[in-house]
Formats: structure tokens, sequence, C-alpha cells
């Protein structure tokens, strides 16, 4: 199959997504401040893309679940340690947090956007059978990004638990 096919076969919806998603790891080297609510928006949008696969992949079955199960399990692990390390803080009046600039959402956008493309082409053009390498390693990929955007924004929801008594007494 050649690129000018692939190209010309790709759902607009698809490149839509892509210049969302550039576009906000564009903006995520500069830093800032964001709503908790818009810092939902990525994590929803890889939970739901990965999910929306599994149901709608003819190919896909309890293999392909288990891994993207599996890969969401380790991918908040990943993300919860990120998240950790990233510097952020936030501001519980006004439900913000302030993440410093960081290139690796970008990153971690576009490798996602790459592998899930690639494993789209090669489910096409391979006709895969059910639970095939492919689409269980999509599964897998899949579920690991959602998991790593998502252990992310848990870390950003508990930042804003309310810090007890005995808390501040040790950090005086």
């Amino acid at each position: 199959m050649s690129i000018e096919a692939i190209l010309h076969g790709t759902p607009v919806w698809v490149w839509i997504l892509l210049a969302y998603l550039l576009s906000r790891g564009f903006k995520a080297m500069k830093g800032g401040t964001a709503p908790l609510t818009k810092l939902a928006i990525v994590p929803v949008i890889f939970t739901g893309w990965g999910l929306l696969n599994l149901f709608k992949e003819p190919a896909a079955g309890w293999n392909t679940g288990l891994a993207w199960v599996l890969g969401a399990v380790f991918g908040i692990g990943i993300g919860v340690v990120l998240a950790r390390r990233s510097g952020m803080t936030v501001d519980r009046a006004l439900k913000t947090v302030t993440l410093p600039g960081s290139v690796l959402p970008l990153v971690l956008m576009l490798l996602t956007f790459v592998s899930k493309f690639w494993l789209g082409v090669e489910l096409a053009v391979m006709h895969a059978g059910p639970d095939s390498m492919y689409v269980v390693l999509g599964g897998l990929v899949s579920g690991l990004v959602a998991g790593i955007f998502a252990g992310r924004f848990l870390m950003y929801c508990l930042a804003f638990r309310p810090v007890s008594a005995a808390t501040m007494g040790e950090r005086a």
C-alpha cells in the first residue's frame, strides 16, 4: 500500500485529532496554569479512543482487553511518578494546577499517535484475525498511554486533598 493511499484512506477526524494533540503538546511546552477540568481533556481523549478501539475492532478479543488493562495499570504508575516529579503547584481556592513547561506531553502524544496510526495501517493491510499480535499490541499501547495521562491527572486531583493539621505541623 502506498503512502498516498494510506494518507487518503485516513479519516478526517484523525487529522483533526493530530492537530489538536499538537496544539496541546506545544502549549504544554510553555507551561502554565489551568483549571482541573481542562486538564481532564487529554486523559479522557486517550481513554475514550482506546476503549472505542477495543469495542469497535472486530479482531479484538479478551487478550486485547487484558493487554489494555495491564497497559493502563502500568501506565498509571508511570503517570504518578511523572506527576510527582513535575514540580506542579495547586491553587485550592481557584482549583487550578500550575505546571512548568515540559516536552514530555508532546512526546507522549506523538508517540501514541504514530504507534496507533502505524498499528491501524498494519491492521488494515494485513486483515488481521482475532487477537493478532497487532491488535493486542495496539491494546497494550493504548492502555499504557491512557494510564500515563490518567495517572498524572490522578496526582493533580490528589493534590487538592485537604491538608491535615498533623501535616501542617510537620511543615512548620
